[in-house]
């Protein structure tokens, strides 16, 4: 397939609204994407689902690690000079200490995906002191800080909890293009449909979700390899989500970190 187009928006050019550019696969789980659109513009400062403007930027971000398949990822990232951000759940974190702090080392950046990969709407007002609290507090055990970034599991959040985590100062970011590669790495040409889900959708300041854990993600990473030449190709720069919107970078390891 050709390199994207070239856009014939301005770059400083303002979205009047965010939106999913890619199909809701029904009886998986989803929120309907109708919930998450009124979500980011009912709470345009504190939901995202893509970039306020027309930049031609893209943010790849990788949820439920780490795992097995994280520093394969890596590997491919560095290769590429491209950085990510990582959705991490506590429980995956757990024994996988150094792996937290290589993918911080490497100059990628860290986000809260709770503790056990829960539907947070079931938990209330609990899911800070069971999930999210929790989480933030195992970062700040292995690298000193906390992220400013949550993604709720399944994209499932409440009105009630997303204003509570306004006052905390942690903004919640969800996806412009879900390449539901948890559906597609099991499929025949798995690696291909997730490539087109991307090459199909995409757009200027675009949020992908992807996964390096949660199943096999050999497709995953075959995919990203092949992406990110036809991005570049195309005109793309690969940013952080905290570079997307405009937050303050994560603490840098220091020398003796490292």
């Amino acid at each position: 397939m050709s390199p994207p187009a070239a856009s014939t928006i301005a770059a400083n050019q303002a979205k009047t609204e965010q939106k999913i550019r890619t199909a809701f696969l029904p009886n998986w789980d989803q929120v309907p994407l109708e919930e998450m659109e009124r979500q980011a513009n009912k709470y345009p400062k504190q939901v995202v689902l893509e970039g306020a403007s027309h930049r031609r930027w893209i943010a790849l971000t990788f949820d439920d690690g780490p795992s097995n398949y994280t520093r394969r990822l890596l590997a491919i990232l560095k290769q590429q000079q491209v950085p990510a951000t990582f959705y991490m759940t506590a429980k995956s974190m757990e024994g996988r200490e150094d792996l937290v702090k290589e993918v911080w080392q490497a100059g990628h950046e860290l986000g809260n995906h709770s503790v056990n990969h829960p539907h947070l709407s079931e938990l209330a007002e609990r899911y800070w002191d069971e999930e999210i609290g929790p989480t933030q507090e195992k970062f700040r055990s292995i690298v000193g800080f906390a992220p400013n970034t949550m993604r709720p599991p399944y994209g499932e959040i409440t009105d009630a909890q997303i204003e509570d985590l306004a006052k905390r100062g942690i903004k919640v970011v969800l996806w412009s293009i879900d390449t539901q590669d948890w559906n597609k790495n099991r499929m025949l040409f798995g690696a291909h449909k997730i490539e087109r889900s991307i090459q199909d959708a995409i757009h200027e300041e675009a949020i992908v979700l992807m996964h390096d854990a949660g199943g096999r993600r050999e497709n995953t990473l075959a995919a990203v390899e092949q992406l990110i030449p036809w991005l570049k190709a195309g005109g793309y720069e690969f940013v952080t989500v905290s570079q997307m919107l405009g937050l303050p970078a994560q603490p840098t390891p220091s020398p003796l970190q490292k």
